[in-house]
């Protein structure tokens, strides 16, 4: 059996690496649990660019220091998705020196790459004498926000063109909008079309790909409007797109809240997990955060039978963020923290998140789970 387990994005904000003062241990240190598995994803959705390139010193544009990947490295993360909209706040420069860094600190690194040979590679991993495809692309890069675009295409998975660029859908439009540009671009041979096909294209190979050298084919997806529980009709379009090239399930981020998932003939999206590191809090009452961040952990396990088919037992977790006397975020189970401060609240906050992730028929199960 394979045991895998998938957590969302993980940021820093200014005022995390100020308190933290190169020490950013505490942000995982309720997290041990998560060592229980094979292998630990999660998306790294800042810039490990190197202390020339300057650290975060914008609200929404990162650069973090090496400590914080000791940090991820010690809570027994595996692998780290690299393709998502922060990934160029430093541009190609800072993009090479986290991929660099990454791998010097002994993480296997997706969706960002330092050669056009490396990006030609699906990435496999065997565990359990079973071939796991992953995938890693994001929608775009900030490129309409800081100006910055690539100027080598290979370095970055794009399931379309950057941000501005004909043939791009902008995602923090009204989701009318971004209805509308779905039916007009994807109607025809039209200009946007051709432009975002070799997009697609590409897409369709590294699937294909992927499903002739594995067993299981999974698509790590960096897309999605921000802030808003109902899916968006982008994100409900690409991730079908996916299924039909044949990947075996989708597990997006970059909404930065738990969103619904679908299982329809045994494919599962997953659109969002949620924030799993970050900083949002408002006021602290003692050591846990009032008003928390809720977010999903998907647990996988794979097992293959004789005749090489894969099944997948899907199971979650519900992780939330509590602070130390110092300020600092942690990651931490929200059943941990029901056990410490038994309140209702916490309960009822932990069923909504459920419900909202995988329907009200996972009501039983967390709650016994939860033993709540």
């Amino acid at each position: 059996m394979a045991k895998i387990t998938i957590i969302g994005d993980m940021l820093c904000s200014p005022r995390m690496t100020e308190i933290a003062n190169g020490d950013y241990g505490a942000l995982f240190a309720k997290a041990n649990k998560l060592k229980n598995c094979d292998y630990l994803i999660g998306n790294l959705e800042t810039p490990i660019a190197g202390e020339s390139l300057k650290y975060t010193y914008e609200r929404y544009r990162f650069n973090t220091p090496t400590a914080f990947l000791d940090a991820i490295k010690d809570c027994g993360f595996d692998m780290l998705t690299l393709a998502n909209n922060h990934c160029m706040d430093r541009g190609e420069e800072g993009l090479f020196n986290t991929i660099q860094t990454c791998k010097e600190k002994g993480f296997e690194v997706i969706g960002a790459y330092e050669s056009a040979e490396e990006r030609q590679k699906i990435f496999i991993k065997e565990i359990d004498g079973i071939k796991i495809a992953f995938l890693n692309y994001t929608y775009g890069t900030n490129a309409f926000a800081h100006g910055t675009f690539l100027e080598n295409s290979y370095m970055v998975n794009l399931i379309q063109p950057e941000e501005t660029k004909k043939g791009s859908i902008h995602l923090l439009n009204e989701y009318a909008q971004i209805r509308e540009d779905v039916e007009r671009i994807y109607s025809g041979e039209n200009d946007e079309y051709l432009a975002v096909k070799p997009y697609l294209e590409q897409l369709e190979r590294d699937i294909m790909l992927a499903r002739e050298q594995s067993d299981f084919v999974i698509m790590l997806l960096h897309c999605g409007g921000q802030y808003i529980q109902e899916v968006d009709p982008y994100s409900i379009f690409i991730t079908e797109k996916i299924r039909q090239f044949g990947a075996d399930m989708v597990i997006g981020n970059h909404q930065h809240i738990i969103q619904s998932c679908d299982l329809t003939d045994g494919y599962l999206k997953v659109f969002c997990l949620g924030n799993f590191m970050y900083d949002h809090r408002v006021v602290c009452d003692g050591y846990y955060f009032d008003s928390p961040s809720y977010n999903a952990v998907l647990h996988l396990d794979l097992t293959k039978d004789e005749t090489g088919k894969v099944e997948a037992e899907k199971s979650f977790s519900i992780y939330t963020t509590a602070f130390g006397d110092n300020g600092l975020p942690m990651a931490m189970d929200s059943a941990d923290v029901f056990r410490i401060k038994n309140e209702t609240y916490i309960k009822n906050q932990i069923l909504s998140c459920a419900n909202l992730f995988a329907g009200k028929q996972c009501y039983k199960e967390v709650e016994e789970r939860y033993k709540l």
